[in-house]
């Protein structure tokens, strides 16, 4: 059985990344295709605007919050295992276990399927595939595969090949964000820029709902999916007690920014009752948007635009979440292969390929897109709202550990946080339409205890069986 303490097969995980990859991980993790998929879903869901805006920096805060705690726990704990390490020292190996286990087969292993899904559907059709080949075909499965292995790759060769391509990824993608925003307040408005389009006719919300506001939640925290993947690189930043907090909340406001300017210039180029009535094209919004903006020739070009920034969000689930999976391993609680670090490049390389293996395994198994990115937040939010309640819990039973930083406006930015999360999982439970993929995400849960029980307490490492853990 490894201890903790023991020298991993074959090399050790380098302090390689500075400030600046820090923030581009957290911005890299999170820009996907929320941005650009969402926004339909999220005006049929709501009856005005103003919930609009409300919403997408609201929600922006709610994660803000989230990220004050866990800079605070990964400022405290840098090591290799992110939140599985935070829910470890704050709640004991049995709940750590059981993230670590939701983690890889539902959350981290959904979103790089989901984000893969994206990829296949945006890239295809520049090839000639059509778009239905392209999102449930044999054709975009394989190249949806084929995008987990490029980064699989990528991440096997070195923490630096994969830090340089997610600065370079989010560098172009931030960029383009920032022009469309800049750009569409310059354009007086979708009805005088374009001819009056087709509409579709919708359900579109006329009232305030919980079902809306579900629908809203699930579309808006997706779009803010990977804010934490941060934490998992702290034993490969170069100055932890710095560079995770800075890496952490510039990042957040850096995204809240991005995505408010982008949803304002959004509902200026295409107005509110013309854009929820588009049908069920998810990427109406963005490109009917960008081809006002910059012409319809600009407009097609969304896929790429869309390709590129999928493929740099799905980057970080490579780069950072194997540590994951690494640090568990050392506990004794996933197979000792996953403790290896490539001796020249410093990686985990077999965590990086299993959980490759399984992400594309789920492409195959999950049919859609919508089902992937609405299953990992049910999933995520289940711990997301234990782990920020680690920082409470700590402070208590173990007030003289070390924090180089602490909580900004601790205990109500954790109570922010925790609240939200506990509201929006039991409201999901109550939604008809989201209730499956939640009873899902509970069912992964039910088989890690199993688990727990019948396999994984009987190999936990010796440091960890004390009667506090």
């Amino acid at each position: 059985m490894q201890n903790a303490s023991a020298p991993t097969p074959g090399g050790q995980l380098q302090r390689r990344l500075g400030t600046f990859s820090a923030i581009s991980i957290t911005v890299g993790a999170v820009i996907g295709s929320g941005v650009f998929l969402k926004p339909l879903e999220i005006s049929q869901a709501l009856p005005h605007e103003g919930w609009i805006h409300l919403f997408w920096a609201g929600l922006g805060i709610v994660c803000l919050c989230g990220a004050f705690a866990y800079a605070e726990l990964g400022a405290a704990f840098p090591q290799a295992g992110g939140q599985y390490a935070f829910l470890r020292e704050a709640w004991g190996a049995m709940p750590a276990f059981l993230y670590g286990w939701v983690f890889f087969w539902a959350i981290n292993s959904g979103t790089i399927a989901a984000l893969a899904s994206a990829f296949a559907e945006y890239v295809l059709p520049w090839f000639g595939v059509p778009l239905d080949e392209a999102t449930k075909g044999l054709t975009g499965k394989l190249a949806a595969c084929g995008m987990i292995l490029v980064l699989a790759c990528v991440n096997h060769f070195g923490v630096v090949l994969g830090a340089l391509v997610q600065n370079l990824s989010t560098f172009a993608k931030l960029a383009a964000l920032v022009l469309i925003a800049l750009a569409g307040l310059l354009v007086a408005g979708g009805a005088s820029t374009s001819t009056t389009l087709p509409v579709a006719d919708s359900a579109a919300a006329t009232t305030l709902s919980l079902g809306g506001v579900v629908s809203a939640f699930l579309a808006i925290f997706w779009a803010y999916e990977g804010w934490y993947q941060l934490p998992f690189n702290a034993a490969e930043l170069k100055d932890p007690n710095r560079a995770l907090p800075r890496g952490l909340i510039g990042g957040m406001l850096i995204l809240i920014a991005i995505y408010v300017a982008v949803n304002v210039t959004y509902l200026h180029v295409v107005p509110f009752d013309e854009m929820r009535e588009l049908g069920e094209d998810k990427s109406r919004v963005a490109s009917l948007t960008i081809g006002r903006v910059f012409g319809e020739g600009f407009g097609s070009g969304l896929t790429l635009l869309v390709a590129l920034s999928v493929f740099g969000a799905a980057n970080p689930n490579f780069l950072s979440s194997p540590r994951g999976f690494y640090a568990m391993a050392e506990d004794g609680l996933m197979p000792r292969a996953l403790i290896r670090v490539h001796p020249r490049w410093g990686t985990p390389t077999v965590s990086i390929w299993l959980q490759a293996l399984w992400s594309a395994a789920l492409i195959f198994l999950v049919p859609t897109f919508g089902s992937l990115s609405d299953f990992v937040v049910f999933a995520a939010f289940l711990f997301y709202g234990l782990t920020v309640a680690g920082v409470w819990r700590l402070r208590q039973t173990r007030p003289d550990l070390p924090r180089p930083y602490r909580c900004t406006g601790y205990p109500v930015t954790p109570a922010i946080f925790v609240v939200v999360s506990v509201l929006f999982v039991g409201a999901l439970l109550t939604q008809p339409a989201e209730r499956d993929n939640a009873l899902k995400g509970l069912a992964v849960l039910a088989t890690g205890i199993v688990a727990w029980y019948l396999w994984a307490r009987d190999r936990l490492a010796p440091h960890l069986r004390s009667p506090q853990r």
